[in-house]
């Protein structure tokens, strides 16, 4: 049995689950069949049944389907299941499309429950990360990695772009980049920043900032798997910038956003260290930001955006 998943945080209470249970099973941070660390070791496999709980955009699972059909053996099946209103009548459109007939198998509590069958000699497409260019006011271009799951896939969203031309970066800085996605805030920061530290709970978005590193021939920077900061907890930054999650499922919510900034006042230096994070015009951090540093000030604004500039 092998479990995957793209979240470091779910890859690591899935290990604990199974040793919890006393069950058996290769637990995998990444995708099966993907250039993704340890994933290369079960590229060849193939497998008679795959499940999958459909997580929220289309585009990712679509890109899962691929990889379903991929290590499917013919006439293996896939067990498709998801929220009505999370889309899952499309991902079943799309299941029958990528990996082979697809039917609705149960209806429950607001849920459905499809199976498909792998046809024999599909092929599914891969989606592989594709190389994209910003230009950026009073910067050189960056170019970064985008690809499915990642945030910032196929143009670089304003709110990052906002807080790349905000931040203010120092000769001999230490920088963290916490949530970094596909890296483009790490990569400007690097260009002058002594050394920089970027960090994700996402194996997709990992993949994408090392090849956007690459892109821009960064040398001074390092990628790390990580819960929040938890990764880099002992070790100390002069500036934290980050472009914070809020979305979460269906819903919105602000713990790990809120956890970062924590996060951050934690893991800065105690005089002087500053944090830049941007959000939604609507989202409010002052709050928990006044309660953990000395000064904190809006450094830019538009409207849709703010950039927060914290200092201890």
């Amino acid at each position: 049995m092998t479990l995957c998943d793209d979240s470091w945080v779910a890859a690591q209470a899935t290990r604990r689950t199974l040793e919890m249970n006393g069950v058996q099973g290769q637990v995998l941070h990444g995708i099966i069949g993907e250039t993704v660390g340890a994933t290369l070791a079960v590229a060849q496999l193939s497998f008679d049944l795959a499940l999958l709980d459909a997580p929220r955009g289309r585009e990712w699972v679509r890109h899962l389907l691929g990889v379903a059909a991929r290590v499917l053996k013919p006439g293996g099946k896939l067990l498709l299941a998801g929220p009505t209103r999370g889309g899952i009548k499309g991902f079943i459109e799309d299941a029958s499309e990528i990996v082979g007939p697809c039917r609705m198998e149960r209806i429950k509590a607001g849920h459905r429950l499809a199976v498909a069958e792998k046809t024999v000699g599909q092929v599914a497409n891969s989606s592989e990360a594709v190389g994209q260019v910003a230009n950026l006011s009073h910067n050189q271009p960056v170019h970064f990695a985008a690809g499915p799951g990642v945030f910032s896939c196929g143009e670089l969203d304003a709110g990052t772009r906002a807080l790349v031309e905000t931040m203010a970066i120092r000769p001999g800085d230490t920088v963290l980049d916490l949530g970094c996605g596909c890296g483009v805030v790490g990569a400007v920061a690097a260009r002058t920043a002594r050394q920089v530290v970027l960090v994700d709970h996402s194996a997709a978005a990992l993949a994408a900032c090392r090849a956007t590193l690459e892109l821009n021939g960064v040398t001074n920077a390092e990628i790390l798997a990580s819960d929040c900061a938890e990764a880099v907890r002992d070790r100390r930054f002069d500036v934290v910038a980050t472009n914070p999650p809020f979305h979460q499922g269906l819903g919105v919510e602000f713990d790990v956003a809120q956890q970062f900034v924590r996060d951050a006042a934690r893991v800065l230096v105690k005089e002087g260290g500053r944090l830049y994070l941007v959000a939604n015009r609507f989202i409010r951090y002052e709050r928990v930001m006044g309660a953990l540093f000395s000064q904190v000030k809006t450094a830019y604004e538009d409207n849709r955006f703010r950039v927060l500039e914290a200092v201890r």
